[in-house]
């Protein structure tokens, strides 16, 4: 493999990407889903969320209802499992009545959803102060917003102070609302006031409730889509790209890495509720098949996987044909946030696979590292599969020395069609699955990161089922994510 020369540079990638906003609808406030469905955020992506938002709330623990410490992400998790409520739900709420998301103040911890307090009331009065501490404010409005206001819309379609879907009532800044749903009736329970758009220009309100939800969460659905393997996706919060493998996300921290490695065009514009859903893996912060050698002269391959593999010897590296001049220079620190490989050995002949051609047919083909000889059909695969690869020229008879393998697939993650049909397919874990959908195809990047290559290569993938979105139902565990 011939190694580019790279001058690297270490940076965190924010390309800005807008969203557009949802307009209020004061009769529908957010869906029902919105306030119910307990699924959108695990524990971890709750923490990590709350650290993202820098607030007091990120590294804050107490007593608990059930007696023991715990953080603040695990008791709103927790109370969101209990009483069946969203999690972005509770924590939009906290940052309406309290701001502590984001804010710092800790004499607001203990009253941090309002909740027991109201306008004349003494905190000290005995039915307020049972109310008072973080834990007792969030399971106390979590009970009643699900065992009383829901439990009665269900029940009989009215809450404690009237309020229903379809039935027309006035909040305490005049406004006629007939609520549309039961989350709606149930926010104008907790909160009787429609605020600034429409309401009372000096009140935050449910206007402020809706303003919080579309700012943490924006495009929020209860519909995912399982994104295919080695997508990669960006964060439109925070601009972070991750590459997703082997259903870990895994940031890529060098601009450089991007650009010499991946097509930028083929980053996936994703909420940051899609990030959380994911463990994080290992760093990208160097570009493939570069040299770089630690403070105490050890030299270092970056592999295709974004590993480092020692290089034991200077006969194993003039073996294997590396130029001197090649090797940067790198920190014993950024080395190790560089995940670790086998070191390389003499047997280790191609490390970084190559690609041959024989100079009498022009068929190009993939020696991996194991000399295992791959057909490569078509140009297509080439420029997918292959970037920063050059094409060497190998003599026949060497080329039947080596064992033959499979043709060479398309990358996942890649959207493919052919020619004769206007199906489009995504490859995923070698498989094509069909896209059913425009909505679908938009979320993996639309029609322009299509493809076309020939009806043979799209044959060598076994089909896989269609792309769908589904309801979010299912929780996954996941590591708190780094920034």
């Amino acid at each position: 493999m011939k190694l580019g020369r790279f001058v690297w540079i270490i940076t965190i990638i924010l390309l800005p990407i807008g969203a557009m906003a949802a307009t209020f609808n004061p009769h529908r406030i957010i869906s029902d889903d919105d306030m119910i469905d307990y699924h959108r955020m695990t524990l971890s992506s709750v923490a990590a969320f709350l650290l993202q938002q820098g607030g007091i709330l990120g590294s804050y623990s107490t007593i608990d209802v059930d007696g023991t410490e715990h953080s603040a992400a695990e008791i709103i998790y927790n109370a969101s499992q209990r009483y069946r409520l969203n999690p972005q739900f509770l924590l939009a709420q906290i940052q309406k009545e309290s701001s502590l998301v984001t804010g710092q103040r800790t004499d607001l911890l203990d009253w941090a959803l309002g909740y027991g307090v109201c306008d004349g009331c003494s905190k000290t009065h005995p039915n307020v102060i049972k109310y008072k501490g973080f834990a007792k404010q969030v399971a106390a409005a979590s009970s009643r917003i699900r065992d009383s206001y829901l439990a009665d819309l269900a029940a009989r379609n009215s809450t404690i102070s009237g309020w229903g879907v379809g039935r027309s009532k006035t909040t305490l800044d005049g406004i006629t609302i007939t609520p549309q749903n039961q989350a709606t009736a149930a926010l104008y329970t907790y909160t009787p006031w429609v605020g600034y758009y429409g309401g009372d220009v000096s009140v935050g309100g449910n206007s402020l409730f809706f303003d919080l939800m579309e700012r943490f969460f924006p495009n929020r659905s209860s519909y995912i889509l399982e994104y295919p393997n080695l997508s990669l996706l960006q964060d439109v919060t925070t601009g972070s790209v991750y590459k997703l493998e082997d259903n870990l996300l895994r940031p890529i921290t060098s601009t450089t890495a991007l650009l010499a490695n991946y097509d930028p065009a083929r980053i996936i514009p994703v909420e940051t509720e899609v990030i959380y859903r994911y463990s994080v893996g290992d760093l990208i912060s160097f570009p493939k098949f570069i040299l770089v050698q630690d403070p105490t002269g050890g030299i270092h391959l970056i592999d295709q996987h974004h590993k480092r593999r020692a290089i034991t010897s200077a006969e194993i590296f003039q073996s294997l044909g590396f130029n001197p001049e090649m090797v940067l220079p790198i920190s014993a620190e950024t080395l190790s946030t560089i995940p670790q490989a086998p070191p390389l050995t003499q047997a280790d002949i191609y490390p970084l696979g190559a690609l041959l051609q024989n100079p009498t047919t022009g068929a190009v083909s993939y020696l991996d590292p194991a000399t295992t000889l791959h057909p490569v059909w078509d140009k297509s695969i080439i420029t997918n599969r292959f970037k920063g690869y050059g094409i060497y020229q190998a003599k026949p008879e060497q080329l039947n020395s080596y064992a033959s393998g499979d043709p060479v697939r398309l990358s996942d993650g890649t959207l493919v069609k052919i020619p004769e049909r206007n199906t489009v397919y995504v490859i995923d874990q070698g498989k094509k699955r069909a896209i059913p959908s425009t909505e679908v195809l938009d979320r993996l990047g639309g029609f322009a990161d299509v493809i076309t290559t020939s009806k043979a290569v799209l044959k060598l993938h076994p089909a896989g089922e269609p792309l769908q979105l589904k309801k979010s139902t299912a929780k996954k565990t996941i590591k708190k994510h780094k920034s």
